[in-house]
């Protein structure tokens, strides 16, 4: 019986301490990580609208994501916003928060985006994840500019300060 009972306070210990573990963890992390962990988890908005506008492919050679943005723009506001995309969970977390901020917007204001646009709403990442945090809003500006016919083709140097 005292066998039993070493093994129940075992069972506890570990349990307490897994726990302790656990709730470090959760508060450690900052808000941002805590967005792009939901945001990743069940992305929305991923896949071919139909009767989309323009849609345009947009790559990040240094780690390898790429996204296709899908836009319905009627009258210079954006009506409806899709991608498809083989990136990180930043990238994908990304494409799912810009979205919030796509659908029923002006097409000019979409052109002043930019990675601090993530920055003041609460989705900041690591100086080395700021390339995968931008892409979508990289291919949403070069879909733009496709749109308008305007012949300007944005950069990751457009949309971030180093």
């Amino acid at each position: 019986m005292n066998f039993k009972n070493n093994e129940i306070r075992i069972f506890y210990s570990l349990f307490y301490y897994l726990d302790y573990i656990i709730i470090m963890w959760v508060f450690s992390k900052s808000e941002s990580d805590i967005i792009l962990q939901e945001y990743s988890k069940n992305p929305v908005k991923n896949f071919e609208i139909e009767d989309f506008t323009i849609k345009y492919h947009e790559w990040n050679f240094i780690c390898g994501d790429d996204i296709t943005v899908f836009l319905l723009i009627e009258g210079g506001i954006v009506k409806d916003y899709s991608y498809i995309w083989n990136t990180s969970t930043v990238s994908l977390a990304s494409a799912w928060f810009i979205s919030e901020f796509v659908i029923w917007e002006k097409v000019k204001n979409l052109l002043n985006r930019d990675y601090d646009f993530l920055i003041k709403n609460w989705l900041d990442v690591s100086k080395k994840r700021k390339r995968a945090a931008s892409l979508p809003i990289l291919a949403i500006k070069n879909a733009i500019h496709e749109y308008l016919d305007d012949g300007k083709i944005e950069d990751f140097d457009d949309i971030i300060d180093n």
